[in-house]
């Protein structure tokens, strides 16, 4: 499996065994969560290393792919394991939004750090320590938009970037996936039932970096912070 979990589906089916031995008490939580409190699920870095440590790595170097891939692996173990959860009398439900969340990345310079992360860092996964000296109002974001093509009949979504103050670009192209791409220009928003689920809270907090972890006379330097989901309203200032 080692010289083939690269590939996408070999990954996701990966994740799934990882999450169903290692995070089925997590995953139970989703499950019999009635109040939507329990959104995200927690894995360790330690024990995904123990479990495969090929995956932990690409997990590490490429996070903007494989995350996502979490995500779909961790609704798929929520259906495997509802078909088998036997508890008479109690509510099991999937959360199609539940987030995979990562804790205990390896002691290393590289992905432990107490300075801002610079350019050089974009697109890695990293563990940053510092102090909160700022939280932003709790907002609702839009993360993606739904067209419908004209011409197909295909539905495909957009999704916001974060990067541009959460801007959606409109398509240039139809964007449905198959063998066969119409690559018509003329679409239309999709009116779905789901509108809702297209947008999430989100909360922007600003991080300094921690004075007594500096040389001497070095300027502490901050950073923003987009928290989203069930994330947002759990930091305050002062937190580190």
């Amino acid at each position: 499996m080692s010289d083939q979990i690269s590939n996408t589906t070999v990954a996701q089916g990966a994740m799934q065994m990882f999450l169903e031995e290692y995070c089925a008490a997590g995953i139970q939580a989703l499950l019999f969560d009635t109040d939507d409190e329990v959104l995200s699920l927690h894995i360790d870095m330690h024990e995904l290393f123990e479990f495969n440590h090929e995956l932990a790595m690409l997990l590490l170097e490429l996070p903007s792919k494989f995350l996502p891939l979490f995500n779909i692996a961790c609704l798929a173990a929520q259906r495997s394991l509802k078909q088998l959860t036997t508890v008479s009398g109690s509510i099991c439900t999937v959360k199609e939004d539940a987030q995979v969340r990562v804790t205990h990345l390896p002691n290393h310079p590289t992905l432990q750090r107490t300075r801002v992360p610079g350019s050089e860092d974009v697109g890695r996964l990293l563990s940053i320590s510092g102090t909160v000296i700022r939280t932003g109002l709790v907002k609702m974001m839009e993360t993606h938009r739904v067209y419908s093509c004209t011409k197909c009949r295909g539905v495909f979504s957009v999704n916001a970037e974060i990067e541009q103050y959460n801007y959606i670009p409109k398509p240039v192209r139809c964007l449905v996936p198959g063998p066969d791409f119409c690559n018509s220009t003329a679409f239309v928003p999709a009116d779905s039932a789901e509108d809702s689920q297209r947008c999430v809270d989100y909360q922007e907090i600003k991080i300094q970096e921690q004075v007594g972890r500096l040389a001497l006379g070095t300027i502490p330097r901050a950073i923003v912070v987009v928290l989203e989901r069930d994330l947002v309203d759990k930091a305050k200032s002062g937190d580190s």
